[in-house]
């Protein structure tokens, strides 16, 4: 396979890296803010002592707002019932704070769009890392 169809086939620019003449993804394929944040143990403390602990929790989180969206960042961290708790943050600061599920989340589940973010988010509502504008969008 050329360089060039590799690249292609992996959706990665060309330009040389490696064995390989890519060097990064097209940024018209990353839907998500790529945004990180490794939360501190306090912020990890609180998480676990909230009355149903996740089964796995993580310490490092992905912004799962739109790219280039307005405000802070923000992670699902726990969910609790209807309450799901998101860590929130920006270049100086980071809290975890309570929501509810966006208006635009179906009951049942399956039925799409099914926005996956909280109540008041900034941009889109997101559903599988899709995003869609409906009337009255948050």
């Amino acid at each position: 396979m050329t360089d060039a169809k590799w690249c292609q086939k992996n959706r990665l620019s060309s330009a040389p890296f490696g064995k390989h003449l890519c060097m990064s993804i097209d940024a018209a394929e990353l839907m998500n803010c790529p945004a990180r944040i490794t939360l501190d143990a306090a912020q990890q403390a609180f998480l676990d002592g909230l009355p149903a602990p996740a089964p796995a929790l993580q310490s490092e989180l992905g912004c799962e707002l739109e790219q280039g969206h307005d405000g802070s960042h923000a992670a699902l961290a726990q969910q609790i019932g209807e309450t799901m708790w998101w860590a929130q943050w920006t270049l100086s600061a980071s809290e975890i704070n309570p929501y509810t599920w966006c208006p635009a989340r179906q009951a049942p589940r399956h039925v799409e769009p099914d926005c996956t973010l909280f109540e008041g988010h900034p941009g889109r509502h997101s559903s599988e890392k899709r995003y869609w504008i409906t009337s009255g969008a948050s």
